[in-house]
């Protein structure tokens, strides 16, 4: 009997390797694609006296969002898709708080409800933005050395605009420059010197 080739042998692969799950699993992208479908509508509230129209809206509506947010691998995927979830949970919370005739402990309940669910949507595009390299960048320096005769300067240096053209890096550090050496100038005072005859 020989062995299909198509079929990596376990035993013969090195214990770091790890073993690639669909070449086992007979799943083919439908499948795959029908799972994720299934995934995000299961994240949308569709209420019973809503209309298969309305209902099929909804889910559209759902998948063009978390495609929306181009998952490239796996953590990006179940992000986007907690992500989807997340803005429905909200949306669904104020919803509610807008239903007339209500409490005002209810309306206060899922406005509430509501905010907590819009922050944890905020975490989840910061950290998506952060897995992706987009989140922003601090750099923080401890020890600064300026010896007799150098200058510094301390602050946010930003490059902006002259006459309408952005400014080059040297530029901006030289208008830094100007500033703070004409503010120095402003701050000295002439010293008196009396002469002794």
């Amino acid at each position: 009997m020989a062995k299909n080739s198509s079929k990596t042998d376990p035993a013969a692969l090195p214990s770091h390797e790890i073993l690639p799950v669909r070449a086992y699993l007979d799943v083919n992208e439908v499948d795959l694609e029908t799972q994720k479908m299934n995934e995000i509508a299961q994240l949308v509230r569709l209420p019973d006296g809503l209309s298969k129209a309305a209902q099929n809206a909804r889910l559209a509506r759902a998948l063009d969002l978390y495609e929306g947010l181009a998952p490239t691998d796996g953590l990006e995927g179940m992000l986007a898709a907690q992500m989807v979830g997340t803005h429905h949970a909200a949306l669904e919370c104020l919803r509610m708080a807008a239903v007339p005739g209500q409490t005002f402990a209810g309306r206060d309940m899922n406005l509430k409800h509501a905010q907590k669910l819009m922050a944890l949507y905020t975490q989840q595009v910061a950290a998506l933005n952060k897995h992706r390299g987009k989140g922003q960048q601090k750099v923080t320096v401890e020890h600064v050395n300026v010896h007799a005769g150098g200058q510094a300067v301390v602050g946010n240096v930003e490059m902006g605009k002259r006459n309408g053209q952005a400014l080059s890096k040297s530029d901006a550090i030289r208008d830094v420059q100007n500033v703070s050496t004409s503010t120095a100038k402003r701050q000295r005072k002439p010293t008196k010197s009396k002469r002794r005859d």
